[in-house]
């Protein structure tokens, strides 16, 4: 939506929630594609339009930028 970057996101949830990390670091070492396919998952068992992965996680793993391992990830 533009609001914030991944980063001050991942900041805010550090800093501000006490989280040890941010969700976008641990999509970067977990795997995005790791979100996608539970994303997809829970759509396949729901059938609801939102549970389908957001559009930023569907273009890092078409574009196959999805781990940290890649260094094109978040």
């Amino acid at each position: 939506m533009g609001v914030a970057s991944f980063e001050d996101i991942d900041k805010a949830c550090v800093y501000g929630a006490g989280h040890p990390m941010g969700p976008f670091r641990l999509m970067d070492l977990t795997g995005i594609d790791l979100t996608y396919d539970v994303g997809m998952s829970h759509f396949d068992e729901s059938g609801d339009a939102a549970d389908l992965p957001v559009p930023s996680v569907v273009k890092k793993v078409t574009e196959s930028k999805f781990r940290q391992e890649t260094g094109e990830g978040w």
